[in-house]
């Protein structure tokens, strides 16, 4: 069985994709003239970069939706106060690291000298520091694979291969602890907004404040930012190390705290107005319900199940594999006992597949004109999704079928079915009284014993 994206293969192959599409430039680079050096090394690291991501979409995240919408800008000055505390904890965990000896003296003398080429192009290392790697970089591993593997893992196992993962692409190791340290928080800014517009942003002012620190100060690239401003003074550089650490845990609270109070947001498989009005009334008021259309998804969800579990997992995962939300998805079906259960999993399209409310009613009146056996019942499913965690939840409501439509209110079948222990139909009893009762409304009152206990 072909294992879910992303395993440890399947990472080191996106880093063989980069080595592979960045080979034709190193043999470019050996014939450029020193003046155009740093340009060169622009385009051997955009152009790789964007055909590894092209790639990794097209052989792995086909139908992915990358989120680069900003969230929470109440939050700003909070996340760049991290992300300089990050920076500092980051370049100690360097600073810890023993010098290079031999052979990776040579390698680390060589890396140094090719970033010395970027940082002394005013524009050319800006873009590419400053800009092009922001960018490119949170977008492979924050909005791909961060993304999926927060679909398969708990948060922190997810953000922490991520990170590892982050810190062994720099192919430098005395980056790899920086890297894989700023990874962490860029993981997690990214789990908690579902957005890439802070990781993008925070990866900018750590680049491009090590880029002017470099090109426009006396900061040797070499030792650090940090250390080299704290010069060899070990206790102030401890202090600063100290501070961060508890602007980290601090933070960190904070952010816990305002993620609690800040509404779910849940993404409802539907274009079915009416049933996206129920529901709002029947979830918790902490639940931001959001349709199809706040999605801008075009098309019609995909309903080829035989069972309505079938069809409510179907719709699910054709939103969860192209959109990093929490989803919920429900089939319902009216089960007819003289009709040996029809129309159950096609009530939507009982009289044809462009069918209304009312020639789905029409047909079924028709169909039960000369039955004595009038029971039914409705049946609704719901699949939702929650990171890793899936869930599958029923709700069920014996009745009967009226012999002739009646009441103004409510949808689809709600003119001719009469819950159990009741004399009116749906659409006569109104819409407070249908929602404490229905079928959906049992589904959903399990659903809510989920939301809660995970709030």
């Amino acid at each position: 069985m072909k294992k879910k994206f992303p395993t440890i293969p399947h990472l080191f192959s996106i880093l063989f994709l980069f080595v592979l599409f960045s080979m034709p430039f190193g043999l470019i680079q050996s014939f450029t003239p020193k003046s155009w050096s740093a340009w060169v090394m622009l385009f051997a690291y955009v152009i790789p970069m964007y055909l590894t991501i092209w790639a990794t979409r097209r052989i792995y995240d086909k139908q992915g939706q990358i989120n680069y919408q900003p969230k929470h800008f109440v939050l700003f000055p909070v996340i760049v106060i991290l992300a300089y505390a990050f920076l500092v904890v980051g370049e100690f965990t360097v600073f810890l690291l023993p010098q290079p000896t031999g052979i990776w003296k040579k390698l680390f003398d060589m890396l140094n000298q090719s970033l010395s080429e970027v940082f002394n192009h005013p524009v050319a290392g800006f873009l590419m520091v400053a800009v092009a790697a922001p960018i490119l970089e949170e977008t492979l591993f924050r909005g791909i694979i961060l993304k999926a593997l927060l679909k398969k893992y708990r948060p922190f196992k997810a953000i922490l291969i991520s990170a590892v993962a982050f810190g062994i692409f720099h192919l430098n190791p005395w980056q790899f602890l920086y890297a894989t340290t700023l990874g962490l928080f860029l993981g997690y800014v990214y789990w908690k907004t579902r957005s890439l517009f802070y990781p993008i942003v925070i990866h900018m002012l750590l680049n491009g404040t090590a880029f002017f620190a470099v090109h426009y100060s006396q900061v040797d690239p070499n030792r650090g930012l940090v250390e080299t401003l704290s010069g060899q003074d070990l206790q102030k550089y401890l202090v600063l190390v100290s501070l961060a650490l508890i602007l980290i845990i601090a933070g960190y609270f904070y952010l816990e705290y305002y993620f609690k109070k800040v509404p779910q947001e849940l993404v409802l498989a539907t274009q079915n107005q009416h049933k996206i009005a129920e529901i709002k009334k029947i979830l918790p008021e902490n639940i931001q319900l959001k349709s199809l259309k706040d999605l801008n998804f075009k098309g019609r969800l995909k309903e080829s199940g035989h069972t309505l579990e079938e069809n409510a997992k179907q719709k699910l995962y054709q939103i969860t594999q192209k959109y990093d939300v929490d989803a919920l998805a429900d089939d319902t079906g009216l089960e007819v006992q003289a009709l040996n259960g029809a129309p159950g999993v096609l009530s939507a399209r009982f009289a044809g597949e462009n069918a209304t409310y009312a020639d789905n009613v029409n047909k079924l009146l028709t169909e039960m004109k000369d039955k004595e056996n009038r029971s039914a019942q409705f049946k609704t499913v719901i699949a939702y999704s929650h990171g890793p965690d899936e869930y599958l939840i029923s709700g069920t409501l014996k009745g009967k079928i009226a012999k002739e439509p009646r009441g103004e209110g409510g949808f689809g079948y709600d003119s001719v079915f009469i819950p159990e222990g009741y004399e009116k139909t749906f659409a006569e009893m109104g819409e407070e009284t249908k929602n404490k009762i229905s079928h959906r409304a049992i589904a959903l009152n399990k659903l809510k014993e989920i939301l809660n206990r995970k709030n």
